[in-house]
């Protein structure tokens, strides 16, 4: 494999001096970019394309020099700068906050390390990453002479994750209030490298990392753009030749993130990549880069998240326990029925549409200090899905005077047809009852099977397909919701899981007789034993695996050995059922039969299972499994603990709720490429259990409200506190109020809606 990407970059560098002519390059890219802000409306600034800056030696990270784009308002005033650090070229994304420029920002867009057009070998969120952007945050921009040293951050995904991870590093005072990066706004970050992004359940994530990693080194092969235009300079030439070359050389290096057996389990290469490891309550053998390794409790962060996002589970993971110690006037985060693509371009439902105008709120408030507080109150915003509204609340997750515990447990009786509902017939033999309560018939008969048939995988006629592959195919639908206020989700294919549960266990409620309301994750509790089937098949199948590594003599490789291991790949789903039969998906979990929550100290001799003692449901720190999986017995009966991601949904009145069950989820997940027969174990000594937290109506107006306009509540609400305060301001001081909402710099922004699509 990497004899091949030697003889591309071989061709490649021959082909080189026709590419890296600095001249055309600057003169194209600098017009372009021009010409996009012009489109924008945005005039009357100066543009630095090219910008040198220099990261020396620290802490043994290589001195290397990255490149920038500086957007600054004219004039000779030092101002606040927003920061994008970014891995997917700075020429493309810096439009991502350039309106912000006509409110009296500096812009900086910033390759980073070994992407775009900046030097050395792309650290992808790795501890140089984290050093490279501190260093720029808290000494070069503010020894700049446009910066008045106080510093935010902006972007979604990557770039939302890198704000987390330089946050962790950056300079404080005794206080603890850092030094010059004084807000941040990222859009759908992950916090755990593993379980969030490449490892769901200790499954390998192929649909969205192979993506991921095509189009940025895609991106990072294309000419670098340095020099300062004009006539090529041969340094300068010389020098885009030798950056150029380097990261095509560094392909085989990320060819070999997703293909070292290594990167099967939980250590250092993702731990260093995770924003966990700058939460202030952590275990102590959790690594950090320095002391003392937390994001400061006084950095305003807002966040933004969504319901079907890649991320979903990091966000909130992040604003439970990452800003856990934050006070409720310095941390924020809106939660939306999203994608990761939408979610990342900022764009909503109902008319709304993140454009730059939120973020300038959140600056204006905490890097220049204009007194317009909002989501003070209710930090949190949520869409409520199936009331398809907004609401604000105090914190994420609901507090416990609005929650019960409540528990769904899986039986072996059927449910009753839904009148008009084909599936109900068609896999009327894998149909099972979801019942609120046990009785002795709820055991009787026999047990639910599932078979696993590689040939026959699940998950491509499914939201998940769509979930990670970014909601790219929902832009059509999303878009219509935005911009004709049109609804067509019930056309789209992946909005109906039914044609996917065709031959997958289900367990499925009554018809409910008033409105159920869950929110946050829930936990899916049951015992299982398997059988491998086929023997043939997975013989042929861990042949052709030897086959390949033999070809290119590896001894390991993550993909081929997790297809070729004895194992389940456990997909369950949670499904809303309407009453004419459609199945709308709201959330899943995955979980590797050999990534259990085993107990370690069972003796190994024995077949009697148990659950580790030191297990609990959701504890973004529990990886012991993940560290050290261990294999599945066949025959033997195994306790599991899928965990679902988070979800805000109401089930309506006559809907029903649905659990699925499934042994695939492609092209989501990697499959296993070994037959299996599965028995769901029913009875009284394994009940199989769902629990989840229901909301109540309880606390309305004091830890919650319903928000009727969105739009008019994000963009011009204050504070009812603060705006008394502030009425009580103008009585005595009416020249002041005067003066701030004139200078320019206020939050209204007409015309300001932005691309800002990103990974």
């Amino acid at each position: 494999m990497k004899t091949i990407f030697c003889i591309i970059t071989m061709v490649l560098f021959t082909l080189m001096p026709e590419f890296v002519l600095s001249a055309p390059l600057n003169e194209s890219a600098g017009y372009q970019l021009k010409q996009n802000l012009s489109e924008m409306n945005i005039s009357d600034f100066e543009l630095d394309l090219n910008v040198r800056v220099s990261i020396p030696e620290i802490n043994s990270v290589p001195a290397v020099d990255l490149w920038a784009i500086i957007l600054r308002p004219n004039g000779s005033e030092k101002l606040p700068t927003i920061l994008i650090a970014t891995c997917y070229r700075r020429e493309f994304i810096i439009t991502l906050g350039a309106n912000l420029v006509t409110h009296g920002y500096n812009v900086m867009c910033l390759d980073i390390r070994g992407s775009g057009s900046s030097q050395g070998t792309w650290p992808a969120l790795d501890l140089a990453e984290h050093s490279d952007i501190t260093y720029v945050i808290d000494q070069w921009i503010p020894s700049q002479h446009w910066s008045d040293g106080s510093v935010g951050m902006l972007g979604p995904s990557y770039m939302g994750i890198s704000q987390f991870l330089a946050a962790g590093n950056i300079e404080r005072d005794e206080t603890g209030q850092p030094t010059h990066l004084k807000a941040i706004f990222p859009y759908v970050p992950m916090s755990d490298a593993f379980d969030d992004i490449v490892m769901q359940g200790g499954n390998c994530d192929v649909e969205f990392i192979l993506f991921w990693l095509v189009g940025t080194d895609f991106l990072s092969i294309l000419p670098p753009l340095i020099g300062n235009g004009g006539l090529p300079d041969i340094d300068i030439i010389q020098e885009a030749a030798d950056i150029w070359l380097d990261h095509i050389q560094a392909l085989p290096v990320h060819l070999d993130w997703i293909m070292d057996p290594a990167h099967m389990t939980y250590g250092a290469f993702y731990q260093n990549r995770s924003t966990m490891m700058y939460w202030p309550d952590k275990p102590q053998d959790w690594p950090s880069m320095g002391d003392p390794g937390v994001i400061p409790s006084k950095l305003p962060v807002f966040q933004v998240g969504g319901w079907f996002d890649i991320f979903t589970r990091g966000t909130l993971n992040h604003y439970q326990y990452g800003l856990k110690n934050h006070d409720s006037t310095d941390k924020a985060m809106i939660v939306g029925p999203w994608y990761h693509l939408d979610g990342s371009m900022g764009l909503g439902i109902d008319g709304l549409m993140f454009s730059q105008e939120i973020p300038l709120r959140w600056f204006n408030w905490k890097l220049k200090g204009i007194h317009e507080p909002f989501m003070q109150e209710f930090p949190v915003v949520t869409y409520v899905m199936g009331e398809d509204r907004w609401r604000a609340e105090k914190d994420w997750p609901l507090p416990n005077s609005r929650l019960k515990d409540m528990t769904y447990y899986l039986s072996k009786q059927k449910p009753s047809l839904i009148d008009g509902d084909w599936f109900s017939g068609l896999n009327r033999s894998h149909n099972y009852l979801l019942s609120a309560d046990l009785n002795i018939a709820d055991y009787s008969g026999d047990n639910p099977v599932l078979w696993h048939n590689p040939p026959v995988l699940h998950g491509l006629q499914s939201r998940s397909s769509v979930r990670w592959s970014i909601g790219l195919p929902a832009i059509a639908s999303q878009a219509s919701k935005l911009l004709l206020d049109e609804d067509i989700d019930h056309m789209m294919p992946w909005e109906d899981e039914r044609l996917d549960e065709l031959g997958v266990l289900t367990f499925t409620t009554e018809a409910l007789m008033e409105d159920l309301e869950i929110a946050g994750p829930l936990a899916l509790t049951f015992w299982a034993r398997t059988m491998f089937t086929r023997e043939l098949s997975a013989q042929i199948a861990h042949e052709t695996s030897e086959l390949i590594k033999d070809f290119f003599n590896v001894d390991g490789n993550l993909m081929l050995d997790l297809m070729d291991r004895k194992d389940v790949q456990w997909v369950v789903e949670l499904n809303d059922v309407y009453p004419d039969g459609r199945s709308r998906n709201i959330t899943s979990g995955w979980l590797s039969a050999w990534h259990r929550p085993y107990d370690p100290d069972e003796d190994p001799y024995e077949q009697n299972h148990h659950l580790d003692p030191a297990y609990t449901p959701f504890d973004p720190f529990y990886i012991a499994p993940h560290k050290n999986p261990k294999p599945i017995n066949e025959g033997e009966l195994y306790p599991y603990v899928v965990e679902l991601w988070p979800t805000d949904t109401a089930f309506k009145a006559g809907h029903r709720v649905r659990i699925s069950i499934s042994a695939s989820d492609f092209p989501h997940l990697l499959p296993v490429l070994h037959p299996s027969k599965n028995i769901i174990v029913l009875d009284e000594t394994h009940p199989a259990l769902l629990d989840f937290k229901a909301v109540t109506g309880e606390d309305e107006g004091i830890t919650w409200k319903w928000i009727d306009d969105i739009n008019q509540y994000l963009l011009t609400h204050v504070d009812a506190q603060q705006a008394e305060e502030e009425e009580e301001t103008e009585e005595v001081n009416p020249e002041k109020q005067e003066s701030s909402h004139s200078s320019g710099t206020g939050h209204h922004c007409s015309g300001c809606f932005i691309n800002t699509a990103g990974l």
